[in-house]
């Protein structure tokens, strides 16, 4: 196979923004072929993955090592994850074909929680203190040791905020515990054990970056508001771009940077998120991929910022030429907007959905809803109604906008909605009602659903 810049990727689950890079990918003339960790697609992305853009789809190949006998016998330039999902299979077979990938010694520190955190304070790193547990038992024996509340109790290998709850007593515990362990997960995985934290108080941010030979690129961050929903998971508001020259934006990305190399990623992109306490910036964990599925390059480009895909496709395309400043401009203000439903229902009408483009900072609003679809009670980072992206020149012109956004939305004037029958509405209502999955909370399996990868499983 030859191509305009002679490289060839292998990408592996390209879900979520797995479809964002692929894309960058071919504007530069890469071949990208797609590859399966897992003999079916996960139900979740099953509905919104596109194999078209690839040249070749490989589907599912066995194990790492099955997979590498049987790959075709082209010379591969890079094997990346394309989600969540990925992240293993990935870096071990790069590290299998001898190409460049993250450390393998500390690839679990990259997908279990708990390891995560212990290697951070293995490196002395500001980080959450914490158990694994495997019973209620043991989990209400760490808050009493602990002796501090609220604590966070989630699984240790799922993504999106799910199964993550912030307990404010011993009740909390117990609910948390019992809905979540020895449950499927998100991500087609099995809770045999939970991680009980303390919780990190302060401000929320995400950092995305792209490395390269262990020098960490700041492509965008981000302020992120949230609100905390029955039963004690939390829910994204919004998130505003920050600016990269504040003493505090510095702070973050400095710790930013030393948390990543601690967790052995060199040549990847990665996704943290963080919170700002009183003793400075704390991990709440990272993601050895691109950010979630919210990365929409039009509304991007009017605001300056290339895409957290362009920039890493830019490396993998062009790997020996340099990606550009180790931290992003911002000439633009950028904020993106998510829906947040207080109930599970049906959609009756989505005509006040005009009312966006009356806002003086709005630009696009991506995968709306139509009459009829379903939606949920927004208890994490699962959404649905699409995201609203709002960009000026004016910071304070995007606050009161995003107010105005809230105001129309708690008056149901943008998206009308009929809530669903007590019987329908109890299956969305995730921990407060003892379901779990995302499959168990009825949610539409649209591409909404894979903004899973976006800020969430936050102590």
């Amino acid at each position: 196979m030859a191509n305009a810049n002679g490289k060839l990727i292998l990408i592996v689950d390209g879900y979520s923004t797995g479809r964002e890079l692929v894309r960058e990918l071919n504007r530069r003339g890469t071949i990208c072929i797609h590859l399966r960790s897992t003999p079916e697609i996960p139900t979740l992305a099953a509905a919104s993955f596109d194999p078209a853009p690839y040249a070749v789809d490989l589907g599912y190949l066995g194990t790492v090592q099955e997979a590498r006998g049987r790959i075709p016998s082209v010379r591969l330039d890079a094997v990346v994850a394309g989600s969540e999902w990925g992240v293993t299979f990935a870096e071990s077979l790069a590290h299998a074909l001898g190409l460049p990938t993250n450390r393998p010694e500390t690839l679990s520190a990259r997908r279990d929680k708990f390891d995560m955190i212990q290697q951070l304070h293995a490196h002395r790193l500001h980080a959450a203190q914490q158990a694994k547990i495997i019973s209620a038992v043991e989990a209400h024996a760490w808050a009493r040791w602990h002796d501090h509340w609220p604590v966070v109790v989630k699984p240790l290998l799922s993504a999106g905020s799910d199964g993550v709850v912030i307990c404010r007593d011993h009740a909390d515990i117990h609910r948390a515990v019992h809905a979540a362990l020895f449950h499927d997960n998100l991500l087609g995985g099995f809770n045999d054990s939970l991680l009980i934290q303390s919780y990190l108080e302060g401000p929320q941010f995400i950092v995305n970056t792209v490395s390269q030979r262990g020098t960490h690129h700041i492509t965008d961050a981000w302020h992120v508001d949230y609100r905390i929903v029955r039963g004690g998971s939390m829910a994204m508001d919004s998130m505003t771009l920050l600016d990269p020259d504040t003493p505090q934006s510095h702070a973050l990305f400095d710790y930013t940077r030393r948390a990543i190399s601690a967790l052995g990623i060199e040549n990847s992109a990665a996704h943290s998120e963080l919170r700002l306490t009183a003793q400075g910036p704390a991990l709440i964990e990272t993601g050895a991929r691109l950010m979630g599925g919210m990365m929409d390059a039009p509304s991007y480009a009017v605001a300056g910022l290339p895409t957290q895909a362009s920039r890493f496709a830019d490396l993998l395309a062009e790997p020996r030429e340099p990606i550009g400043p180790r931290t992003y401009e911002r000439r633009r203000h950028l904020a993106k907007v998510f829906f947040v439903f207080g109930e599970s229902g049906r959609v009756t009408s989505t005509q006040g959905l005009r009312k966006l483009a009356t806002l003086p900072s709005f630009h696009a609003h991506y995968r709306p809803l139509a009459a009829g679809a379903k939606v949920w009670r927004t208890s994490d980072s699962l959404f649905c109604g699409g995201v609203v992206y709002l960009v000026h020149d004016d910071s304070m012109q995007i606050r009161a906008d995003i107010a105005q956004f809230r105001a129309w939305e708690a008056a149901q004037s943008l998206y009308a909605v009929e809530a669903a029958a007590p019987a329908e509405a109890g299956a969305g209502a995730g921990v407060a009602s003892g379901a779990h999955t995302a499959a168990a909370a009825g949610r539409p399996r649209t591409a909404d659903a894979l903004l899973l990868a976006a800020p969430g499983s936050s102590t």
